[in-house]
């Protein structure tokens, strides 16, 4: 059985013991997961076709039938940078990650370290009974509604205790089955991709990022600190406001390097404007 170390990690779960507070405590990553789901019956592709109204106009519907799919994780929030999110794009017949489309967001919060459970290149399945699907900012995404801090009811993420029935992990990780989708700038210039395009794992080369010796992040106005945002530069067209950045990243107080490099992340959207989100810096290669 995998087993993975889990960080004691905010608000997931309280241990109590007589343990010293230096034992570690190896926990399988299975025992948060479900266990049998039914076979898949749909795909995300399926899903996102479905339920296209819903993602295009920011609302949702609960699914309540035994509807499943698996997928493959291709971002997690291992830096902070993405928040109580994992990235599911889909798989061919073949066990291959579809790149031809894009995949769907699933929400799940009560726990800082989805990572450790959820890897990239983590299969996994998801039984939509008694979830919802929906969009944000005309994203596919799947969870539970929550009311925001205006009073409006808004698709966030599922509650832990989701992961133990609607959630399983399918065999062991396989992060070399995660490729990356090459995107120019002229793709993400064009709103009409957005939709084939997002949420998905791509790569740019020759991509510059604007406001070299700045960091990604911590752009302070007034003593407030914000997330940030900043231009790429892909073979000499320029997407502006592609890269964002928040401040809770690992890396957001990190410089930003000149020159040219290979940038691979998650690319998202907001209505009908790209947002690429770097899952760690491990995402540049500098040239």
């Amino acid at each position: 059985m995998k087993k993975i170390l889990l960080m004691i990690c905010a608000g997931m779960l309280t241990l109590a013991s007589c343990m010293n507070d230096n034992d570690a405590v190896v926990v399988p990553s299975t025992n948060f997961t479900a266990k049998n789901l039914p076979a898949p019956t749909t795909t995300i592709a399926d899903v996102r076709k479905a339920y296209s109204s819903d993602i295009a106009n920011n609302t949702y519907q609960q699914i309540n039938t035994d509807e499943v799919f698996d997928g493959i994780v291709v971002a997690n929030d291992v830096s902070g940078n993405i928040y109580q999110f994992i990235y599911l794009q889909g798989l061919k017949a073949d066990g291959s990650i579809n790149t031809d489309e894009g995949g769907i967001a699933v929400g799940i919060k009560g726990m800082g370290c989805l990572y450790t459970i959820f890897p990239v290149g983590q299969q996994v399945r998801v039984n939509l009974k008694n979830l919802y699907v929906g969009g944000y900012g005309a994203s596919p995404r799947v969870g539970v509604p929550y009311i925001n801090t205006n009073g409006a009811l808004k698709l966030g993420p599922m509650p832990l205790p989701y992961l133990s029935t609607n959630i399983e992990l399918v065999g062991e990780p396989h992060p070399e089955k995660v490729t990356a989708r090459k995107v120019t700038g002229a793709d993400l210039n064009n709103p009409d991709n957005l939709t084939k395009l997002t949420p998905m794992l791509v790569v740019m080369e020759n991509a510059e990022i604007s406001d070299a010796g700045w960091p990604y992040a911590h752009w302070e106005v007034g003593g407030d600190v914000y997330s940030e945002y900043h231009d790429i530069t892909i073979d000499g067209t320029k997407v502006r406001q592609l890269l964002y950045t928040s401040t809770s990243a690992t890396f957001a107080g990190d410089t930003i390097k000149a020159g040219k490099k290979t940038i691979y992340g998650l690319l998202g959207r907001y209505s009908t404007s790209p947002q690429l989100s770097l899952r760690s810096l491990d995402d540049i290669v500098e040239k």
